[in-house]
């Protein structure tokens, strides 16, 4: 079941998802990161200065801690190195999702062209 839930959840996310800021959002809050809305100027302004959309690695007091700033949305999401290693799993879940859905998606494509016979009808090979 602690399997399952994290696949439901990249599954939920849709193919475009993961490539904007928000399906970054949603892995990182999914593996546990914290959500932080700054509230005065000097925190809004400190947020503007880090690396936008990315999740980019501080060290702080000796550990590691792992940032993701969206200045355009207000927030910023916080998490440890263990919360980081469960967001790359899931990212590389979703991947290998998305992966599959486009092989299947090519698949029914090329099917369809199975009504020029295989040969490409009366223009195969031997056309040329």
């Amino acid at each position: 079941m602690k399997f399952f839930i994290p696949l439901l959840l990249i599954a939920s996310l849709g193919l475009s998802a993961c490539s904007s800021g928000q399906g970054k959002e949603r892995l990182l809050g999914a593996a546990g990161f914290r959500t932080i809305i700054p509230t005065t100027p000097k925190q809004i302004a400190q947020l503007k200065t880090l690396p936008q959309l990315q999740v980019v690695p501080v060290n702080k007091k000796g550990k590691t801690i792992f940032l993701f700033a969206d200045s355009k949305r207000n927030i910023l999401l916080i998490g440890n190195q263990s919360q980081y290693n469960t967001y790359q799993q899931y990212a590389l879940q979703y991947k290998i999702t998305e992966n599959n859905e486009n092989a299947a998606a090519l698949n029914a494509d090329a099917a369809e062209w199975g009504c020029w016979g295989g040969g490409f009808g009366p223009w195969g090979p031997g056309f040329y």
